[in-house]
């Protein structure tokens, strides 16, 4: 019941942002105080958050005036809707490949690694111990999607694992995708550490997983 009842009160949100819980308790015959718990508990989740209402003639129509208070989904409530971004990016690439040649498409992705290895960059100044920083870049890939984890080895290696790919889809069309994650990693980690890649879903393994090691000195 919670989770029907859940899927219902995201769908009103999504559908009528700045509802209020008068209105959303009417149209999932729920009291008040019920619809304020379920509330709750999407806004301990950062899915839902508070708006001034909109408004609504009898006929449902929005119209202007003092407003109330109203609930809408935040920007991590409406990514829980479908979306399409990779076959979006997909049929760009595709077409970019076509009109512009592959090396293009190459390119546009190694651009994007060094944004993003800037990104990183900035968010682990000061970090200076490899393996420390080889932590807080799996936090980063975390939030990212990838459902990263970080583990010490008995030798004292430190192994990043992707239990997801958040961006399956592109690397199954672009290998280029997987070649700069690695160059990703080790641009962000710095010279003093090896960085090597040990298992890879794209090769039929079921995480992608990467050793981080001292640097051997020469």
């Amino acid at each position: 019941m919670f989770v029907t009842t859940r899927r219902e009160l995201l769908l009103l949100l999504r559908t009528q942002p700045g509802i209020t819980v008068n209105e959303l308790a009417r149209a999932l015959s729920l009291s008040v105080v019920g619809v304020r718990r379920h509330l709750d508990t999407l806004a301990g989740e950062r899915l839902v958050e508070r708006v001034p209402a909109a408004r609504r003639s009898a006929s449902g129509a929005a119209h202007p005036g003092r407003p109330a208070s109203g609930w809408r989904l935040s920007a991590e409530g409406i990514e829980l809707f479908p979306r399409r971004y990779d076959g979006f990016a997909l049929d760009l690439l595709e077409d970019l490949s076509e009109t512009a040649g592959p090396e293009v498409v190459e390119a546009v992705f190694a651009r994007r690694t060094e944004k993003v290895a800037a990104q990183y960059e900035a968010a682990l100044e000061g970090v200076d111990d490899p393996r420390e920083k080889a932590r807080a870049l799996a936090g980063l890939r975390d939030q990212a999607g990838y459902l990263t984890a970080c583990h010490s080895t008995p030798e004292g290696d430190v192994l990043l694992v992707e239990n997801n790919c958040a961006v399956h889809r592109l690397a199954e069309k672009h290998s280029v995708v997987c070649t700069m994650e690695l160059v990703l990693f080790r641009r962000v980690l710095g010279p003093d550490v090896e960085v090597t890649r040990e298992s890879h879903t794209m090769a039929g393994d079921p995480v992608c997983c990467y050793r981080i090691c001292p640097r051997d000195p020469e």
